[in-house]
């Protein structure tokens, strides 16, 4: 395991979609602060239920913000980064020196895991002071106790964006090519991003989109006491979608041809 995760690590060093991917995660904040300042400048006012990001304070909701940029973003580094190892036969290599299928699937999930991880923890400090800087730091409605609303609120937010991308993972994985698994990953993401939206006014089927991570993503407002009650919620549909997604792209990989 260690061993693969050390190759990854040499490939990713060379790897122009590493560069890419980071790039549009740190510069997006810089963008929305400058764009936010304009918008106060023309004489709008910024509201934290609309803007999701108004000060420094804030802007530990920057994923929150952007929650559909990185979704996609990611999706598309994930089915680049593991569908070309198929099309280009380099899976071969690892599995002909007796390398664990588990194991190899893992290194993939592990290092998809750690890059969202540095992606939104940088944009989430840079969105924090470039906030702060244009805005000043100011407060969180209703939060007294900030550091540990910070806190959670950036590993709840992370546990949502890692469930979507272990689907992503299983996804590339189940459909071998880097074209297909980027249609299919997209696809997924705007379903769950925007059918909810539709089945949560139906009394019939609205609770059924609260087991879908992308629905607290992009429905919470992760500022108001109700939502921020919901976190334990959250956190349990993510682990749950982690683990069955993880164990449901092993199993049939394990099954799966390699030609």
């Amino acid at each position: 395991m260690l061993n693969l995760l050390t190759a990854e690590k040499i490939k990713l060093r060379r790897s122009k979609k590493l560069f890419i991917t980071l790039s549009i995660l740190f510069l997006l904040p810089i963008i929305q602060v400058i764009n936010s300042h304009w918008a106060v400048q023309s004489g709008n006012e910024l509201v934290q239920v609309i803007d999701t990001v108004i000060n420094g304070a804030t802007g530990v909701l920057m994923i929150k913000k952007n929650g559909l940029t990185i979704l996609l973003v990611m999706s598309a580094f994930i089915s680049f980064f593991i569908g070309e190892e198929f099309q280009n036969g380099t899976i071969r290599n690892a599995l002909s020196l007796g390398r664990s299928r588990t194991h190899y699937y893992l290194s993939k999930l592990v290092i998809a895991a750690l890059l969202s991880l540095v992606g939104v923890f940088i944009m989430t400090v840079i969105g924090m002071i470039s906030f702060t800087v244009v805005f000043g730091f100011g407060d969180v409605a209703e939060i007294t106790n900030y550091y540990s609303y910070a806190l959670k609120s950036f590993g709840i937010l992370y546990l949502l964006v890692l469930a979507s991308v272990s689907i992503f993972v299983m996804i590339s994985f189940l459909t071998k090519n880097s074209s297909i698994s980027l249609i299919w990953s997209f696809l997924y993401t705007i379903a769950t991003g925007f059918l909810p939206g539709i089945f949560q006014k139906t009394e019939h089927f609205k609770q059924v989109t609260n087991w879908f991570s992308e629905t607290f993503l992009f429905y919470s407002n992760f500022a108001t006491p109700t939502d921020i009650a919901l976190y334990p919620e959250m956190a349990i549909v993510s682990l749950i979608t982690i683990v069955i997604s993880s164990a449901l792209g092993i199993v049939l990989f394990k099954r799966s041809d390699i030609k």
